[in-house]
């Protein structure tokens, strides 16, 4: 079924498991398709991680799409259905399915409208949503789109998982228009390339990208932790919450033993009566500033005890992001540790980053001879 006048070329982007790439993948292809075409829609039909833009529940990669590509289009055409916490249970209770197909029908229609190609983006594998009727094969069924299964690095396990996707697809009506490989350690790209491909033939799927493992498109910044983890309040460094966190340190030793694991981009978390601890943090911070390397990232001051006036004076007189949470340390390094790292629509340097690995490694002749 077409949901468009005519029939607007479209491709539907799910992967084999969450954290694969798909959203990566999707601001990638948009971009290549953007400099063939020049007229690229993006829609993601079914979102789960939301934002709340003019009091309305968007998808964070809508969002990050629509800055990306400076879309026109209306920010909620582009995300027609947001998941809550709530929405499984009410539509068990009350299902209601025609109503968001028609929803996600007239909000394709109007993205597609004068699109020479439209990027569809999925909520994780195959299956999910299918607790409400909306899994990835059924929409990409209902959109008349072929689908490209983004699955991890490796070669047996990545393989065993896109039998899986492509059974679910093929079931539903689905063509495939091939497979994107993704966080692959550098050294071993030639040899999952060679043999993925030619096991991806043997069911007759097109190996569409190897790309590499970036660990830098991983880290997250000051602004993720104020984001994602709860009770947290900035104090300082206003200026800097794009810092990028390479390594954690938890201040439960003295200083000199510190010292050893301070290192470019490291995020202290520490008791805010670590004095001593803070004091070395900041020291070291300004004694790096000549050679132009962040070494503290930022600091996060944990626990209900108060920060002493004089150390609050030292930190007012730094530009280093500090954050104060009332949870204890362990409890805020676990939840740093757990953090699911997006990209964020103001993280230029990691979005150019993805426009070249793809421009580099995604075979978009194969993909558009397949669509």
């Amino acid at each position: 079924m077409n949901y468009s006048k005519k029939k607007v070329p479209r491709v539907y982007i799910a992967a084999t498991r969450q954290n694969n790439g798909k959203t990566t993948t999707c601001v990638g292809l948009t971009s290549l398709l953007r400099s063939r075409f020049g007229n690229v829609g993006f829609i993601k039909p079914v979102g789960q991680h939301y934002v709340k833009i003019d009091g309305k529940k968007i998808d964070e990669d809508a969002v990050l799409l629509s800055a990306d590509s400076g879309s026109n289009d209306k920010i909620d055409d582009m995300n027609p259905i947001v998941v809550d916490r709530k929405f499984t249970r009410n539509f068990i209770e009350n299902p209601s399915s025609q109503i968001y197909e028609k929803r996600i029908q007239k909000c394709f229609d109007r993205i597609a409208e004068n699109k020479d190609v439209v990027v569809i983006e999925g909520t994780g594998h195959a299956g999910v949503g299918s607790i409400f009727g909306y899994n990835n094969a059924r929409v990409a069924k209902m959109l008349d789109s072929p689908a490209i299964i983004v699955a991890g690095g490796g070669i047996g396990k990545p393989f065993d998982e896109i039998i899986l996707n492509q059974a679910l697809f093929e079931k539903n009506g689905v063509d495939i228009a091939g497979v994107v490989i993704n966080k692959v350690r550098p050294e071993k790209l030639k040899e999952i390339e060679r043999y993925m491909r030619k096991a991806l033939t043997r069911i007759g799927l097109n190996l569409l990208a190897v790309i590499p493992h970036e660990q830098y498109l991983l880290n997250p910044t000051i602004n993720h932790i104020l984001d994602n983890i709860e009770n947290t309040e900035l104090i300082n460094g206003e200026k800097n919450l794009s810092n990028s966190v390479k390594e954690i340190i938890i201040g439960a030793m003295s200083p000199h033993q510190a010292l050893r694991f301070f290192v470019k981009g490291t995020l202290l978390v520490t008791p805010g009566d670590r004095d001593d601890l803070i004091l070395t943090a900041i020291s070291l911070a300004s004694t790096s500033r000549e050679k132009d390397e962040k070494v503290i990232a930022g600091i996060v001051l944990t626990g209900e005890v108060p920060i002493r006036e004089e150390i609050l004076k030292v930190i007012k007189r730094t530009e280093i992001p500090v954050v104060v949470s009332h949870d204890n340390a362990y409890s805020v390094a676990s939840k740093l540790f757990g953090m699911l790292v997006k990209v964020r629509p103001d993280e230029t340097k990691k979005i150019q980053l993805i426009h070249q690995l793809y421009k580099k490694y995604f075979d978009i002749e194969k993909l558009l001879d397949s669509l």
